[in-house]
């Protein structure tokens, strides 16, 4: 008799933002804000061997508004911004219960979902715990953005395997249940800045 037994892993991901400038100071010239609109905890349920196999990708799991606004303070010329990320804390690991798998198995992914077009998206890039830029946004005349007409939505994938563009499948790995907090960073950029 042959039993078949499912092989569950589970990555969560809580999502952190962090909205700097220059430096951890206040700062008069200018405002910015993300706004979680949704998808603040991501699962992945590996419940399926297929999905073992093939890994999971969860397109448009998290929704952000971004509002800035230029104070017209001199020597401060608010121009755009790069939306950077990291895994929260310096975390080294996608940490289990009693298993570690590496950060890379995560991918993530900004794209404009309406009013930052011309923006720059740096396709899937890896979970690291240095600051990496996920987007950018230009604009030398600049225009004020809200967050109902400025949004950006976050794809993020695990355990593709290289076949298929990833970073490999989780084939193989330890049973268990993964988390990681990703931080989230919105830097305005310009003259002054």
């Amino acid at each position: 008799m042959f039993e078949f037994h499912k092989k569950l892993l589970k990555v969560c991901l809580t999502i952190i933002f962090l909205i700097v400038g220059t430096s951890a100071f206040s700062q008069e010239w200018n405002s910015a804000r993300l706004s979680l609109l949704n998808g603040g905890n991501i699962p992945f349920n590996f419940n399926s061997l297929e999905k073992i196999k093939n890994g999971i990708e969860i397109v448009n799991g998290i929704k952000f508004g971004i509002t800035m606004t230029d104070n017209n303070v001199p020597g401060f010329e608010l121009q755009g911004f790069v939306l950077n990320f990291r895994a929260f804390n310096n975390q080294t690991n996608l940490q289990g219960d009693a298993n570690t798998l590496p950060l890379n198995r995560i991918r993530v992914k900004a794209e404009s979902s309406r009013g930052l077009e011309s923006g720059h998206s740096y396709d899937y890039t890896d979970l690291t715990s240095d600051w990496l830029p996920l987007f950018t946004f230009t604009n030398v005349n600049w225009t004020n953005l809200n967050w109902a007409d400025h949004q950006i939505v976050i794809s993020l994938d695990c355990g593709k395997p290289v076949s298929a563009g990833g970073n490999g499948s989780l084939m193989g790995e330890a049973s268990d249940y993964y988390q990681v907090e990703i931080e989230f960073e919105l830097v305005p950029t310009g003259p002054g800045f």
